[in-house]
């Protein structure tokens, strides 16, 4: 066995034992939260966020089971496929993202022409991106050695789709940030609890989502063929497991309010808008509250 071969044996290694690391991550954050989804999910209504938490909470399960299995057996067979899943399952999870900045700036048509104009943008650079990405795949896809599971170096171009990707949370994370300052500002930088929990608890969300799609732009600018799928595991995890705690949060914290509302004059400066007819039907003559 070359030294080439040890190389490709080691590397391969290491992005197995991260993959797997990661789906067992996946399932712990599932098996604590699962009275809460439960709770908060399964037993409201059928909406568009309850679509989309649905599938940004189970898609990463089969895209990961299929990867750890592929990356222990050393054929990467559906690399394709696991690539793609997985993009489009991170693509899903920013529209939660989009949804909840959208929400807590009152429905604002500015606001949601961003977020439109963006989408479109990222969109179309990912499918080009993954098209280009797929029709540089099958010469070593199927080989049935460790190099298989590497991507191809032509694997670069979905560096556009990353960039994209991160622009586009960069826009949201900015656009919750000023929104956080400008109510704290308005409220004469005091918060109340419930505000304090809707708007600072809520951003942390978005600013642990950030570090892994620059850790992952990093890695395809710098790393070796061998490493360049180093940090697909971890990426897709997190933006599941952060968007989804972050529906859960939310909710919580709408819930909180309702059952402990005395009228204090405090928490006028939540959103006065709670997106009512694309995420909760009314449930009775009082809608049932969600800021997301």
């Amino acid at each position: 066995m070359d030294s080439n071969t040890l190389k490709e044996e080691l590397q391969l290694k290491i992005i197995t034992y991260v993959t797997i690391s990661f789906l067992a991550l996946l399932i712990y954050d599932w098996f604590i939260s699962l009275s809460r989804e439960v709770i908060r999910v399964w037993q409201s209504r059928w909406s568009l966020v309850k679509v989309l938490y649905l599938y940004t909470r189970y898609a990463p399960f089969i895209v990961m089971a299929i990867s750890a299995q592929e990356r222990v057996s050393s054929t990467c067979n559906k690399m394709t496929f696991t690539t793609i899943f997985a993009g489009f399952t991170i693509g899903i999870s920013e529209l939660i993202l989009m949804l909840r900045t959208y929400s807590i700036y009152n429905k604002s048509r500015r606001v949601l022409t961003i977020f439109g104009l963006s989408w479109v943008v990222i969109s179309a650079a990912c499918v080009w991106a993954v098209i280009r990405f797929t029709a540089s795949i099958p010469a070593s896809e199927g080989t049935g050695s460790s190099s298989s599971c590497f991507l191809p170096s032509e694997s670069n171009v979905v560096l556009v789709c990353y960039i994209s990707l991160l622009a586009g949370e960069w826009v949201v994370t900015l656009l919750t940030i000023w929104k956080t300052f400008d109510l704290y500002h308005k409220s004469g930088f005091h918060f109340s609890q419930v505000v304090s929990m809707v708007y600072c608890e809520g951003l942390f969300y978005y600013l642990l989502i950030l570090p892994f799609t620059i850790a992952n732009v990093a890695v395809l600018f710098s790393a070796t063929a061998g490493f360049l799928a180093l940090l697909d595991a971890p990426l897709t995890v997190m933006h599941s497991i952060l968007c989804c705690r972050l529906v859960l949060h939310v909710r919580d914290v709408s819930k909180h309010r309702m059952e402990d509302d005395d009228g204090d004059d405090e928490d006028d400066v939540l959103p006065t808008f709670i997106i009512v007819t694309v995420m909760e039907p009314y449930m009775s003559k009082q809608p049932q509250q969600h800021y997301l």
